[in-house]
């Protein structure tokens, strides 16, 4: 066997590791806490030993950071984000928008909303949790810059002001509350933030 063979699939094989562990972290955050979790919990899930986790992926703290991608990857966020950067009609944007913010609540509600119980005591939580409230008003922010690129952005309103108005609609809370306490289906909630995103944000 070539070296250049040899080298990709110890390349594979670590990745394959790589996402073994994080996959093992994703459970086990959502299931027991992020506090509650140790180094040697995440490695008998993902049955490794210790120190592959800190050759793989780091620390505890590299670990939840790097769950971010997970947490894109599950809910579709780099497909979405194409079709809303290809989009070129405004309720089609604020659509496939509404469709991201579904997803990933309903893909990835669990390990979210145990990162956010976790961020008033675990400073790593509470890091990631930062990080992932900076790309969703990243996301929002490039939506309503994208439907005022249409010329479909109300008059009246600011674009930071529309920003922090779709950043507000299209947070999670919205769906755990509506879906959680309310009993709202997430088509019923996907179908109502489309709905007043539109109402609010175009001519």
């Amino acid at each position: 066997m070539s070296t250049t063979r040899r080298s990709t699939r110890r390349a594979k094989q670590a990745e394959a590791t790589r996402t073994d562990i994080l996959r093992a972290a994703r459970r086990l955050f959502s299931e027991r806490g992020y506090a509650a979790t140790s180094m040697t919990d995440i490695a008998a899930e993902a049955d490794v030993a210790v120190q592959t986790i800190y050759t793989s992926c780091g620390s505890k703290r590299d670990l939840v950071m790097a769950l971010l991608d997970v947490i894109d990857e599950e809910g579709g966020v780099p497909e979405l984000s194409r079709e809303l950067r290809a989009a070129t009609e405004p309720r089609a944007a604020i659509a496939i928008a509404a469709r991201l913010t579904r997803q990933i609540q309903e893909r990835c509600g669990d390990v979210i909303r145990a990162l956010n119980s976790a961020a008033a005591v675990e400073p790593d939580a509470a890091e990631a949790t930062a990080e992932g409230q900076r790309r969703h008003r990243a996301g929002t922010a490039r939506l309503v810059r994208g439907l005022e690129a249409m010329g479909a952005l109300r008059e009246d309103i600011s674009v930071d002001r529309a920003a922090a108005q779709a950043s507000l609609l299209l947070n999670g809370a919205v769906y755990w509350e509506l879906v959680g306490d309310h009993g709202w289906s997430y088509d019923e909630v996907e179908a109502w933030v489309q709905d007043t995103l539109a109402t609010l944000l175009l001519r």
